[in-house]
């Protein structure tokens, strides 16, 4: 089995009738069938036809961003693997980073050296130990 797939090429290399932009673009877009896999990797019939798509925009002269510009126009922002860094999405981008900021703060005060007590409130403190109970 794992012959036949080297055979073949195995699933990272396009198939002789595309070309391999072809593929570079449609690995930045999602299946819109499959979950979890790119227009690339999958061989739902949807992702076939997004590939062919994408290889008549390029034969036509369409730039990269033109034909994520359709699919988006299409399908939506979600379509994407990389969101874009505004509007909404934007907070994908920087909470994580506020979360690791706020975490690291929080993490420095606890840690850092505490001031010692005065001597005054500590000899007051020891005095009051030691007093009998009224």
């Amino acid at each position: 089995m794992a012959l036949s797939a080297w055979a073949q090429g195995g699933p990272a290399s396009p198939p002789p009738d595309l070309p391999p932009e072809v593929f570079a673009i449609a690995r930045e877009l999602r299946c819109p069938v499959c979950q979890g896999e790119s227009a690339a990797e999958s061989n739902s019939g949807v992702a076939v036809e997004m590939r062919r798509l994408i290889a008549e925009m390029l034969s036509e002269g369409k730039t990269r961003e033109e034909i994520k510009a359709f699919f988006v126009d299409r399908y939506g922002e979600w379509i994407l693997y990389e969101p874009p860094r505004r509007g909404i999405t934007l907070w994908v981008w920087v909470l994580p980073v506020l979360g690791l900021a706020l975490l690291g703060l929080g993490l420095f005060a606890y840690f850092r050296p505490k001031k010692p007590l005065p001597p005054e409130l500590l000899e007051e403190a020891e005095r009051r130990l030691k007093e009998p109970p009224a």
